[in-house]
């Protein structure tokens, strides 16, 4: 162990090192470094993120506006939700590579990502009459900016609360499934007795517009109480080295124990665990997006009523959202994987159980099982990005959470395209859907999930950590690790 002072802008620092080599930088609060509290900070967090998600979770009640009004096939525009998937994770590895470095910091990636996927993408969206302007208003654009925002928002829980992410991370990530919930019940209202394909082409592209601007001015606004603290920052009132004589701190370090040390992406890779935490995201995300993009549509097409389709993918959503911080709180006292294990396993038995209440035509039963459905769905994302910083550290987080989210991309395949395969017979062009089988599809992809994060998930040892130092040739010395600090 090693301990130094040193002093920076906002004021002097000890630069701590444990029997691991990783260093933690005390000494500074966050009002000396940014003018304003941590928290601050996470609630500009969770604001970007109920605004950004707009994108991704309101797509399932307006697809069939867009659909009806220009007379796209089906399987076109689910492929819409899969191609905007694809953008949305792979660009979350680039914005994590530039702001480890410096080039983007957070708060002008999140604003830039605002205004690409808000008045941008929305615009283009909104007065698109071919479906391929869709594809680059919605998809491409959409998911750029969606993704830039995403990475930058659900990585700095983690760099502002080393000591205690749980429940904070599922706060903040929550916002991007709940934050659609007034919209959708807004479109749900605008909607005929018919269903919500019955809106006008004026209407749905007066509400899109309109929400595109109420993107871009409100993640503008909350962009600029968004700061990284400096690299190895570490809380004053919680000591590094004798973290459990802090109890707060204790309870959730005790179930999830820090990393190692801080892995660069290159390391994170070396580590077995590094793809199959990417493979159970994959997997999850495919089994949790068919609520997503389909509970709505599988609604309106059993004829279960407005309400109980609009209520069933608005209460989806919400309970999405809400029980986010939920599994936070869990995994301080079991811990995040058995916490991801026992909800994905939980999720595959009620999204049969929606199935068939929508086979049944039993309306409320099906809006019960959809929403408790909604509540298991979000458990993944954030205990995967709780897991990969408790797992490798909180300096690379971005892009380390970033390699492991672009497995999203394989997901969102599973949920749109393969699943519209699967359940039409044909990956593009108008056909019949037979729901059970994309009902099924996703319940076993959950299931597979749930047994991979179980037990092909586990910490990495020391002796992986040491494994991977000496396979990347990194240094683990102070001077070097503290250069970038």
């Amino acid at each position: 162990m090693a301990e130094m002072t040193e002093s920076g802008g906002a004021g002097p620092y000890r630069l701590i090192q444990n029997d691991t080599g990783r260093v933690f930088r005390v000494g500074e609060t966050p009002q000396q470094l940014i003018g304003h509290s941590r928290s601050t900070v996470i609630m500009a967090a969770w604001g970007v993120m109920c605004l950004a998600g707009l994108v991704e979770y309101t797509w399932g009640a307006l697809s069939g506006s867009l659909q009806a009004a220009h007379n796209w096939g089906a399987a076109p525009t689910f492929w819409l939700f899969s191609f905007f998937v694809i953008f949305e994770s792979f660009v979350q590895i680039g914005t994590g590579f530039l702001r480890n470095r410096g080039i983007l910091p957070v708060r002008w990636a999140t604003m830039a990502g605002g205004l690409i996927c808000g008045v941008l993408a929305y615009t283009i969206t909104a007065y698109s009459t071919n479906i391929w302007e869709a594809y680059f208003g919605y998809a491409f654009l959409g998911g750029i900016g969606s993704g830039m925002i995403y990475s930058s928002a659900i990585n700095i829980v983690a760099k502002w609360y080393p000591e205690k992410k749980g429940w904070r991370t599922g706060f903040v990530n929550g916002g991007w499934a709940y934050g659609s919930v007034p919209f959708i019940l807004a479109v749900g209202g605008f909607a005929t007795a018919g269903g919500v394909s019955n809106l006008s082409p004026g209407a749905v592209q007066h509400f899109i517009f309109v929400q595109g601007i109420i993107m871009t001015v409100g993640i503008g606004f909350c962009s600029w109480f968004m700061k990284d603290p400096p690299k190895n920052w570490w809380p004053a009132d919680v000591d590094p080295l004798n973290w459990a004589k802090n109890k707060r701190a204790a309870r959730d370090l005790k179930s999830n124990p820090l990393a190692h040390g801080h892995y660069t992406l290159k390391m994170m890779w070396a580590t077995p665990q590094a793809k199959w935490l990417g493979i159970q995201y994959a997997l999850y995300i495919g089994c949790s997006l068919s609520g997503v993009a389909y509970y709505y549509s599988f609604g309106t097409a059993e004829h279960l009523g407005l309400w109980a389709a609009v209520g069933g993918a608005a209460g989806f959503n919400l309970a999405d959202g809400a029980f986010r911080p939920v599994y936070g709180l869990i995994s301080q006292y079991i811990g995040r994987r058995r916490t991801m294990a026992y909800a994905y396993s939980l999720n595959v038995i009620f999204q049969l159980l929606t199935l068939w209440a929508g086979l049944s035509h039993q309306p409320v039963l099906f809006a019960i099982c959809a929403v408790i459905s909604g509540g298991l769905s979000g458990a993944n994302f954030p205990m995967t990005a709780a897991v990969v910083a408790d797992y490798y550290g909180e300096n690379n987080n971005a892009v380390n959470y970033g390699s492991v989210y672009a497995f999203k991309a394989l997901g969102g395949s599973f949920a749109g395209g393969l699943a519209a395969l699967i359940m039409t017979g044909t990956l593009y062009g108008a056909a019949t859907f037979h729901w059970e089988r994309g009902f099924f599809f996703g319940a076993g992809l959950g299931a597979i999930a749930a047994l991979v994060v179980y037990f092909k998930c586990k910490p990495p040892t020391r002796e992986q950590y040491e494994r991977a130092l000496a396979r990347t040739g990194t240094a683990a010395t102070v001077k070097e690790v503290t250069k970038a600090a």
